[in-house]
């Protein structure tokens, strides 16, 4: 699958891992990119298959999917994943720094990559990201990984249940539910993301994050409870904060309106200031 007419699709190689990407334009693109980073139980084309297009329209856009490590049961830490956008911005973007996107596991990479390399990040948007693991999501995580080790077939339902806002699924007619279990049921192994979920603390980290950011909140997230983006604008130093009326699934049940936030944010992230709280007309 790709993502419109025109895309250009690679491989990157990282220190220790092979990193698809698609890039919507070229590497002469004067233009300050955009990198999305996915979620933990999708693929850039599965998460960002409205939101890359219509960023495109104005932007240069990247994403990438995350390489899990090959050998069953070695837990891949921060570094993993943060090298291998490394490896991509490199790449792609050797000339000038980056916007980056992260969503729900993206953004803890997104957050510990603008930490680290303060040089790479030029804005940074959060979407339903976390600062730390708390037990209300290690209980979920342990729910996963049980029905995962089993192989049973109510994985997908609770992954369907966890991931949508219940306003979303009760304007969903029988079969279209059934559609959204069957696409859980196929997507992307993410066992490897979901034992490095267990141990997320970047508590000594966000502080370190210069760049201009945007903490996007998800008022009805049962996988990461709108609090952990409170704690996110809290601890960044130039952080915004804004909430989206959705379940953790943002990316599909309102990626208009994401985008909408990520277009005007980087367009003038000085159009609010630090610490500023964005009220957004009821919808």
């Amino acid at each position: 699958m790709n993502f419109l007419p025109g895309v250009r699709e690679g491989v990157v190689r990282s220190p220790r891992a092979p990193v698809p990407y698609y890039d919507s334009t070229s590497p002469d693109d004067p233009r300050t990119p955009i990198l999305l980073l996915h979620g933990t139980g999708g693929s850039a084309t599965s998460h960002f298959w409205a939101l890359f297009p219509m960023l495109a329209e104005h932007h240069r856009v990247i994403a990438l999917d995350f390489t899990d490590p090959d050998e069953i049961g070695e837990q891949p830490d921060t570094s993993w994943y943060v090298e291998q956008v490394e490896s991509v911005v490199a790449e792609l973007s050797p000339l000038r720094p980056v916007d980056v996107v992260g969503y729900s596991f993206g953004s803890v990479i997104a957050a510990a990559l603008s930490a680290q390399r303060q040089d790479l990040v030029q804005n940074l948007v959060l979407v339903a990201g976390w600062l730390r693991t708390d037990p209300q999501q290690q209980l979920r995580n342990e729910i996963w990984s049980r029905l995962n080790a089993d192989d049973s077939p109510v994985l997908a339902e609770f992954t369907v249940f966890t991931a949508y806002s219940p306003a979303f699924l009760l304007a969903k007619k029988g079969p279209e539910i059934t559609e959204l279990v069957e696409k859980a049921a196929k997507s992307p192994n993410r066992e490897a993301k979901m034992q490095f979920n267990r141990d997320v603390d970047l508590t000594h980290a966000v502080g370190d994050i210069a760049a201009q950011t945007l903490v996007v909140a998800c008022t009805d997230d049962q996988m990461v409870p709108p609090h952990h983006a409170g704690l996110l604008f809290g601890a960044i130093p130039n952080a915004r904060y804004v909430e989206v009326r959705s379940g953790h699934a943002v990316v599909h049940e309102r990626p208009a309106e994401l985008y909408h936030l990520i277009d005007q944010f980087i367009a003038d992230p000085a159009r609010t200031s630090p610490g500023s709280v964005i009220s957004q007309e009821p919808v």
